[in-house]
């Protein structure tokens, strides 16, 4: 089969030795058009879909992986979280959403299922909603740090840096384990222009990292850290 019969097979039926047959072929036209100074548009357009319709199928066997993980283990919060984030990638977020709108009616004042449901809410890009389910756990765990951290993500859309940033440095303080707070942080002081604060959040996670000998855990933070130092080498001085 040629690769254009290939990538019809995969997007029908999803086998993975159809994409690991087409993946090479596509590759290879795509180093001649190269060589040529020629790049085809349509040949782009049609890896970029082999990959994309991978890229959906593995997002798939990840939800059903992590299905059967709750299932084994119904008490571990992070796969929850987990499938959450996933559902999403693949428009599903209502499906999260309606599920753990069920559990929350089935247990009135349960700040875990809070969580998940504010989780479900922001993922879904709710943030009306997100907020509503965040201050009712806060009124029941003013010190709850998740649910904090979620406020600032709803904060930070809606225009309260300040109060987002405040908000992460709260969580921190309450789960100093938890660098989730710091890379937001990171994050949104790059987009509002920060880049000095950016680059002490970047150096407190590598500080962090070090700290514990997860050299892997610091390599992408290292490299964030190196870009926003050239950025802010090329950067004009005040006045300039």
């Amino acid at each position: 089969m040629d690769k254009d019969e290939l990538l019809e097979r995969y997007e029908a039926l999803g086998q993975e030795s159809d994409f690991l047959a087409a993946r090479p072929l596509f590759e290879a036209e795509l180093r001649e058009g190269d060589q040529h100074g020629q790049p085809d548009a349509e040949l782009l357009r049609q890896y970029g879909y082999l990959l994309q319709c991978h890229g959906r199928i593995a997002i798939r066997q990840a939800i059903e992986a992590y299905e059967r993980s709750m299932a084994v283990n119904p008490d571990d919060d992070q796969v929850r979280y987990m499938w959450i984030g996933a559902k999403a990638e693949l428009e599903e977020d209502d499906h999260a959403v309606r599920l753990y709108r069920e559990r929350v009616a089935a247990a009135p004042g349960d700040v875990r299922e809070l969580r998940f449901l504010a989780r479900a809410y922001l993922a879904a890009r709710d943030f009306d909603a997100a907020r509503e389910v965040i201050e009712d756990g806060l009124t029941l765990a003013p010190d709850d740090d998740a649910l904090i951290s979620d406020r600032a993500e709803v904060k930070a859309v809606r225009g309260d840096p300040e109060g987002a940033l405040a908000d992460w440095r709260r969580a921190l303080e309450l789960n100093p384990e938890n660098l989730g707070p710091v890379y937001h942080s990171a994050f949104l002081l790059e987009r509002e222009g920060r880049l000095p604060a950016a680059v002490e959040s970047w150096q407190y996670i590598i500080d962090y990292c070090d700290a514990r000998g997860w050299e892997l855990t610091a390599a992408w933070p290292r490299k964030e850290l190196q870009r926003l130092r050239e950025l802010l080498a090329r950067s004009p001085e005040p006045g300039q």
